[in-house]
């Protein structure tokens, strides 16, 4: 295992599922900084502030909140807080899964981006919760074990640690939050699937007689897509999914480029 780590998150410097991480960095001493927005920033993608100043709040030495968006932590946490790279960034651990489409909408991935983009090989690491109501917040160290001792064991043996570090590699985890007692699940080399989010928008009428509206709708249900992220998720397993941040179409780039004017 590497030996110094960034640990960012969208949830909140003081997200259950961010301390899982630091729990069990400190329980095997490994180091870590901890650089993450001050309050939830859920759905903030990579959108970044640029036209109000930010605040960094110190909670210990190695512990930091700003002001702002995940990408604001991020950014300001390697250009100002920590001193020297770290070998590995965490962002997480989600209240949620993020699979498919959502990774367009999700902080937690946006800031695990953010880490790549700066040379360093990054995981977005998030708990698929099937039932808010009966979910028990001691899960989230349970998904920290199994990520360190399982999840990153395997992907440093499918790339071999020299190749996963030398050169930044972007992931998106999923895990199950029905994970119980010693039970390991699969793990799972997954494409994106597709979120089926059902499109509701639900108004309603303050009182003073203005409409406002909240974005609703089932985000439980998902495309078919074998292979992918969501089928495996529902099938019980961990799915981990590289990432590419290429958006060129280059099918279309080299038809365009070949066909004569």
């Amino acid at each position: 295992m590497k030996k110094t780590f960034f640990l960012t998150n969208d949830d909140g410097v003081s997200a259950v599922g961010i301390k899982a991480l630091e729990s069990y960095l400190k329980k095997i001493n490994i180091s870590f900084n901890t650089v993450a927005p001050l309050h939830e920033q859920s759905g903030a993608g990579h959108s970044i502030t640029l036209h109000s100043p930010l605040k960094i709040k110190k909670f210990e030495n190695n512990v930091f909140a700003v002001s702002g968006t995940p990408t604001d932590a991020v950014f300001i946490g390697l250009n100002s807080i920590v001193k020297e790279k770290p070998d590995l960034a965490i962002s997480g651990i989600n209240k949620g899964a993020n699979l498919g489409n959502d990774i367009t909408y999700s902080g937690t991935v946006a800031a695990a981006v953010e880490t790549f983009y700066n040379g360093i090989t990054s995981f977005a690491v998030s708990l698929f919760i099937e039932d808010f109501s009966t979910f028990d917040e001691k899960t989230f160290d349970r998904a920290a074990e199994l990520f360190f001792e399982h999840v990153l064991p395997e992907v440093e043996r499918k790339i071999t640690p020299e190749k996963l570090y030398s050169v930044p590699h972007l992931f998106n985890v999923n895990i199950p939050a029905s994970i119980k007692g010693e039970k390991i699940p699969e793990i799972c080399w997954t494409s994106l699937g597709k979120r089926n989010y059902g499109g509701e928008v639900i108004k309603r009428t303050d009182p003073r007689g203005n409409d406002y509206f909240w974005i609703g709708g089932d985000q439980t249900h998902f495309s078919d897509i074998p292979g992918s992220d969501c089928n495996a998720i529902i099938d019980g397993c961990i799915s981990v999914t590289p990432l590419k941040m290429d958006f060129t179409d280059r099918s279309l780039l080299n038809d365009l480029k070949a066909k004569k004017n």
